[in-house]
């Protein structure tokens, strides 16, 4: 797909958005992205040329952002995921309501998930999710229990550090609005658990009411085989 054609507008938008997360990446966000941003590099000045970010991102971890044209959904973005490949909303919210859009878009994508696919273990995790979330397409309920456990991990995770807890999710990393609601007393945090994620309904037009914590990046990365026994046990 051609990459679109972003006015003087669109990149107003993104330099206004980028400047209103310098709280959430200063001390919000688990430290994996601030430094991804910098690898690869992803910065304010206007909306970054995904061909520019793939070269330095490919040459980390060999992923890379593919544009499309709205959101992914079941087998496809799991094929994607498991061929080393990230979908990337080809346009940007509007400017009247910088917090919220109906379909993930070039800020979600490019800004929340590309600069945390930077880190070899991270990426390494999403290939191997991606592959065996393909194992499942042909199980409608099976693949769900996929979709909710990336859901409350990759999109909307939080984990604990020395410094406190540090949103993990990507989802709520490029949103100031989910950064500042995720990290107060409102939602509910409970431990992260395979069997209660995999059974954790969620809505995507709301704020996220349940969260699950990590412990750390490791026990993410070691779930798994955990996962693949916990949903092949409902064949």
């Amino acid at each position: 797909m051609k990459a679109a054609a972003f006015s003087p507008s669109d990149h107003e938008t993104w330099r206004t958005i980028y400047s209103r997360h310098q709280e959430t990446r200063d001390n919000q966000v688990y430290k994996l992205f601030a430094d991804g941003l910098k690898l690869l590099p992803i910065h304010g000045e206007q909306i970054p040329d995904l061909r520019e970010v793939n070269q330095r991102l490919k040459a980390l971890t060999g992923f890379e952002g593919v544009l499309v044209s709205g959101l992914e959904k079941g087998d496809s973005f799991y094929r994607l995921l498991a061929n080393k490949q990230f979908p990337v909303g080809n346009f940007i919210r509007d400017k009247e309501d910088l917090t919220y859009t109906p379909e993930p878009d070039i800020v979600h994508d490019l800004y929340g998930h590309l600069p945390f696919l930077a880190d070899k273990d991270y990426a390494r995790f999403c290939q191997e999710f991606g592959a065996l979330a393909c194992r499942f397409v042909e199980r409608e309920d099976l693949l769900r229990q996929f979709e909710r456990f990336f859901w409350f991990t990759i999109e909307f995770g939080l984990i604990k550090t020395p410094s406190g807890i540090r949103v993990f999710g990507a989802g709520i990393a490029s949103s100031t609005g989910e950064c500042a609601y995720a990290l107060s007393a409102e939602p509910e945090v409970v431990p992260f658990d395979i069997d209660h994620i995999r059974h954790q309904d969620f809505r995507i037009d709301e704020m996220q009411k349940k969260l699950f914590l990590l412990e750390s990046a490791e026990q993410l990365y070691q779930s798994l085989p955990f996962l693949k026994m916990k949903v092949e046990s409902d064949r």
